[in-house]
């Protein structure tokens, strides 16, 4: 596995951006090469851990194979290793293995590494021929999907048509791999691509955690319809915002309903995918889309700024939420708020909307404005904001105050801040 980069420096423009949620393609560039860092400084360690702790010869063992099988597969294609080991899911699993619990936890973690390293092996066209264990009978290819294969082991072999995947003892549930990602065979479920995009309906217990027991079976038709509409409306009412969203969003994990409304969250761990159960509209898969997706902005800038000093204490409260927050979820929910804001203002000003939906737009934005402009003095006046996080809060403050002055837009802003921006 090749090291990992140097340390990144964000220059000042790029922080200005990313605080007004509307970054340039370098900015973007380097938000991906840092997290691609990040993920090789985890790998590093996790290699490193496994050096220290005393864990059966078995485990041992397994863990060596999948780790040279990784190394190995790397090496045809780089770019496509990187972007295997840059899934969100990938990332989300070696967090839990670095902090699983002993060696006995950390066998046990590591038993998804050698999906992986098959995996990147067939992102990037390297020759695989070997028997790996499953998990209860599945075959678990982060990224890519599952092979129910009912059986312990499966023998996996490149061959001039693809890559046969075929169960020790079951040969009459062998998989067929094809090239262009295809499988074909008994027990196969490849993920579902989100149209438009490159990103993937990680619906089969490959995200985050590689659950590898049953699941309920997800309505995908539905998942993707609404997906298609979300995006439509974006495309209709902010097109840099539809962009963004096709670009960057490599997975959308659905989740189980909690209470009323849909729910949806973003890992640290694991930016760039999208947790949420299904919205009932197009309009709210929409606003959970670019919720989210501004946490995994927000999440991969923090490991490369230093943007606030305070503890995990939940001690602010916030408009959006009836629970006391720590700092940083203040400042996660202050982000992801002003990129709402953002897009409902946009929405709001485009040429030829209709009356009734441009007030409602309109509604929609200053409920979000008025969200954001609520949270600033908590962290403003907190004292717990560095140089950097205070030039990143102030930015936030000056975009909050440029919005609705589009030439569509019949209100001024001035209500809750005053002229030169300070947040009353």
């Amino acid at each position: 596995m090749a090291a990992a980069p140097g340390a990144f420096v964000v220059p000042p423009g790029t922080l200005v951006r990313l605080a007004a949620t509307r970054q340039l393609p370098r900015d973007t560039d380097l938000l991906h090469a840092a997290l691609h860092s990040r993920r090789l400084v985890l790998f590093k360690a996790l290699l490193a851990r496994v050096g220290r702790e005393d864990l059966p010869p078995g485990a041992r063992a397994a863990f060596d194979r999948d780790w040279r099988l990784l190394t190995r597969s790397e090496s045809p294609a780089p770019a496509a290793a990187r972007r295997l080991l840059d899934y969100p899911a990938v990332g989300g699993w070696v967090v839990d293995a670095l902090n699983a619990q002993g060696p006995e936890g950390l066998a046990a973690a590591l038993r998804p590494l050698g999906g992986i390293a098959v995996a990147t092996g067939l992102s990037t066209g390297a020759p695989l021929d070997l028997l790996l264990p499953t998990a209860d009978g599945r075959l678990v290819l982060p990224g890519i999907g599952v092979q129910d294969a009912r059986a312990p082991r499966v023998r996996i072999r490149s061959g001039p048509r693809g890559t046969l995947l075929t169960p020790v003892g079951r040969p009459a549930r062998s998989v067929l791999l094809r090239p262009d990602g295809r499988g074909v065979g008994a027990g196969w479920d490849s993920l579902a691509v989100l149209p438009g995009s490159a990103g993937r309906l990680d619906d089969l217990g490959t995200g985050h955690t590689f659950d590898a027991g049953s699941r309920p079976r997800t309505d995908r038709a539905a998942w993707l319809a609404r997906w298609r509409a979300a995006v439509a409306l974006l495309e209709s009412a902010d097109p840099w915002r539809a962009a963004e969203v096709t670009r960057l969003v490599r997975s959308v994990v659905p989740m189980a309903p909690a209470g009323e409304g849909a729910s949806s969250g973003t890992l640290r761990a694991a930016p760039w995918a999208v947790q949420t159960a299904l919205p009932d509209t197009a309009r709210r898969f929409a606003e959970v889309l670019v919720h989210e997706l501004a946490h995994s902005k927000l999440a991969v800038l923090a490991d490369l700024v230093a943007l606030h000093r305070a503890d995990g204490a939940a001690v602010h409260r916030v408009a959006w939420r009836e629970d006391p927050r720590p700092f940083d979820g203040v400042l996660q929910g202050t982000y992801a708020h002003l990129a709402l804001a953002d897009l409902w203002s946009r929405v709001a000003e485009r040429p030829g909307a209709a009356p009734a939906a441009r007030r409602a737009a309109r509604a929609r934005c200053e409920k979000y404005r008025a969200q954001v402009a609520d949270a600033l003095p908590v962290l403003l006046d907190s004292h717990q904001l560095t140089e950097r996080g205070t030039r990143f809060t102030v930015s936030m403050k000056q975009h909050l105050t440029s919005l609705g002055r589009g030439p569509n837009s019949p209100y001024a802003l001035s209500d809750s801040l005053s002229g030169d921006g300070d947040v009353r």
